[in-house]
């Protein structure tokens, strides 16, 4: 059957060649529709009830994101201001809050430059006003706006419900455009940062990772191809339908619509690191014919009907792999299974049709300029790479017991990594220190208590009703009273405002409706719903406090002392990173357990050998054990990037005994004395060329800005570089133990 398909592939080589231009240039135009998307609800699934608490909060209370200016001094130059209290700062404050309350999408801003409209009717003259105003405050007051040495203060500003990269983008730069035109005073600095601020900086480095990345991985491929070809030209062959493979899989994600996020923004590295192992393993087998004495046509024939085979189950392992993603609950897992499956298949596809064509092209070349064929010698089959596979097949033929014993102990080191394992998903985590908006965001931890906002929404028939707005009031008491262990300091509700404004809470609906009105606490139209606010350091606790504190709102909102027919439930973006925290985990063992198995069942499918299966499979999850156990000793927590890794792992790592066993019975049956060997002398170079680009490309990740693009490329590129060894070791031992026996006969 391949025999026929790579007759058909090489005969009609022009005409295959001609539609995968036509193809490349349709996905030139998909690339420019392509879009990018930091939202996080976009990331879950939208029957969720924390999503749809979300979307409740943003719509029935016009309940939107955050943007957090900092001003603060940062040098003291002379001539320019030293304390954030001078009145030419309050001024520019002032001035800025003017300028953002022109958006419509702005609700409110607070600042200091708000106290002294308040206490004064207007701006402070002098820095005796200004110390006589703050000194009328209580300290707490004043803890949540300026800090305690008077250098940094902040204006917030709360912005209606908005969401799409295009509003992110629109909001930052207006807000950006509003700091600029401000004249603030010498030594000031002013910063943004909040949820609009982190949101902005993880789309620019979205975009920004994406190309370079890409650019980075095809670097390293080029010339990683170009020391082992020796020959720019004969580097190309696998790297040209590489380029058409990528270019296509980003083309038709513009085209239909599948956006590049936190997850699916490593496509580009992933495909470039991956794919080019097919375009190598049919270079490979082509000049390896040809040294054997083989025509053009017939080197090329037998390279894409003899490497299909392998390059067939290696695909479908990989899909097999990579499809347990698209069980996931998660949407951008979803989409990074339907993505990866789409550029593996185009890369493997163009590999096995452009390739021949390519090839024969070069010979043509050749024989042009030099007036006659060639068979060149690449670094894959000759030299020290020749010899190291010569060495280690026999080493491994003589000592397969050994070999084994020296995998179990270096397995048992990773066995200790795996229990100290851990998940992160918050934004803010996946973008390395010393961003600005980032050490922004420390200022305003450090200096304020932290300006993080859980909600609760709470439902009634009537939220005025006196027993549901005491009941409210107790419940913040509480949790007040925890302010030790939940880092809140400060709350805001419907029984804040009644209590402000009488001292106590009236049996009179009308009254607490007056209050209601006046204070400006959140209801909706109906009141039916109504907010509490909790205000404190949540998003800049460690992975284990942060889920701590968001359990302890849980339990306390179940367990809280309501009437009947009341209900309180968690919603907003830090309960929603903590409901996607608790998701990746669990995604995580049913994605890795449903991968292994699609995976075991390819290979038992495609080979039927119970032998043979377990040689190519016990590598494929010493791979993922070895992989899982270094992130343990390195620190590298899983994401939602990551949630996935084990899978793509096990379909990636299995593809190397793979070819190494398909070889391995190659040889067997045309009855090699050595086919461990052999095995090993003829596509071992092969694997090593491939595992070491696809490590690469994997490694160009490193290049990326974000936080949780560093950690998806090291883990990737030591689970292929782990598969590979356990390839090169445990399989060829496996193999001789198991036909030992029938390779001594031959021997004989």
């Amino acid at each position: 059957m391949l025999k026929k398909l790579a007759r058909v592939i090489v005969k009609y080589r022009v005409a295959f060649s001609l539609i995968a231009i036509f193809l490349l240039i349709l996905s030139l135009y998909g690339v420019q529709l392509l879009e990018f998307e930091s939202d996080l609800t976009k990331q879950l699934p939208q029957d969720l009830p924390a999503v749809r608490d979300y979307l409740t909060l943003q719509n029935e209370f016009q309940s939107g994101d955050s943007a957090l200016i900092i001003v603060k001094v940062a040098s003291i130059e002379e001539g320019g201001v030293y304390d954030i209290r001078d009145p030419e700062v309050i001024k520019s404050i002032y001035e800025l809050e003017e300028r953002l309350r022109e958006h419509e999408y702005v609700t409110n801003t607070m600042s200091i430059a708000d106290i002294f409209i308040q206490i004064l009717g207007r701006l402070p003259e002098n820095e005796e006003e200004v110390k006589f105003v703050l000194n009328t405050l209580p300290p707490e007051a004043l803890q949540g706006l300026i800090s305690s040495d008077y250098r940094t203060t902040m204006v917030i500003a709360t912005l209606t419900a908005g969401s799409g990269s295009q509003a992110v983008q629109r909001v930052y730069e207006d807000i950006e455009m509003d700091i600029n035109q401000v004249r603030f005073p010498k030594n000031v600095e002013v910063i943004q940062t909040g949820t609009i601020g982190i949101a902005h900086r993880i789309l620019a480095m979205l975009q920004s990772d994406l190309s370079r990345t890409m650019a980075i991985a095809l670097l390293f491929v080029a010339f990683l191809l170009i020391y082992f070809y020796r020959s720019v030209f004969r580097a190309m062959l696998p790297l040209i339908p590489l380029v058409f493979g990528v270019t296509m899989t980003l083309g038709f994600m513009g085209l239909l619509g599948i956006p590049i996020d936190m997850v699916t923004t490593v496509v580009g590295a992933m495909i470039v690191g991956m794919g080019i192992d097919y375009g190598v393993h049919v270079t490979n087998r082509y000049f390896e014919e040809r040294k054997k004495g083989s025509g053009i046509e017939e080197a090329a024939e037998e390279a894409v009907a003899e490497t299909g085979k392998a390059l067939l189950g290696a695909a479908l392992t990989t899909i097999a792999g990579f499809s347990a993603l698209a069980l996931s609950i998660l949407p951008s897992l979803r989409r990074l299974s339907f993505v990866l499956i789409m550029g593996l298949s185009l890369a493997a596809v163009n590999a096995v049709v452009i390739t021949p064509s390519l090839i024969i092209l070069y010979e043509d070349v050749v024989m042009k300029i030099k007036g006659k064929h060639e068979v060149p010698e690449i670094r894959a089959h000759s030299g020290f790479i020749a010899k190291f596979f010569n060495t280690l097949g026999r080493t491994i033929k003589r000592h397969p017991k050994t070999t084994l014993t020296a995998v179990s102990l270096m397995t048992i080191v990773f066995l200790y990594g795996l229990t100290q394992v851990t998940t992160e998903v918050r934004l803010e985590k996946m973008i390395p220190e010393g961003i600005p908006e980032i050490e922004a965001m420390k200022d305003v931890r450090y200096e304020f208590g932290g300006q993080d906002q859980v909600n609760l929404i709470v439902k009634a028939d009537d939220v005025r009703d006196p027993s549901v707005v005491r009941a409210i009031y107790r419940f913040e008491q509480e949790i007040l009273a925890d302010s030790h262990y939940n880092n809140v300091f400060e709350t805001n509700s419907i029984a804040d405002a009644v209590v402000r404004k009488y001292g106590y809470i009236p049996e009179d609906k009308e009254k607490i409706k007056a209050a209601i009105e006046e204070g400006g606490a959140s209801v909706n139209d109906d009141y039916s719903m109504t907010l509490i606010q909790l205000k404190g350091n949540f998003g800049g606790a460690n992975p284990e406090d942060f889920r701590a504190i968001m359990r302890y709102f849980e339990e306390q909102a179940k367990s809280a002392d309501l009437p009947p027919g009341v209900e309180m439930r968690l919603a907003g973006d830090l309960y929603l990173n903590y409901v996607l925290d608790n998701l990746t985990n669990q995604e995580l063992g049913k994605i890795s357990t449903y991968g292994s198995i699609f995976v075991v069942l390819v290979v038992v499918l495609l080979f039927r050998r119970p032998l043979v299966s377990i040689a190519m499979i016990l590598p494929m999850f010493l791979g993922a054990l070895w992989t899982v156990g270094y992130m343990g000793l390195a620190g590298i927590p899983f994401t939602q990037t990551l949630a996935g890794v084990i899978s793509m792992i096990v379909g990636l790592g299995v593809d190397y005994g793979m070819h190494l066993t398909h070889r391995f019975l190659e040889e067997l049956r045309e009855g090699n004395p050595y086919p461990i060997i052999s095995a090993l002398e003829g596509v071992g170079p092969g694997i090593l060329v491939g595992a070491l680009t696809t490590a690469g490309g994997f490694l160009a990740l490193l290049s990326g800005e974000l936080t949780a693009i560093h950690d998806f490329g090291k883990t990737l590129a030591i689970g292929i570089l782990a598969s590979m060894f356990a390839a090169f070791t445990v399989t060829p031992a496996l193999l001789q133990l198991f036909y030992g026996k029938k390779i001594r006969g031959e021997e004989k």
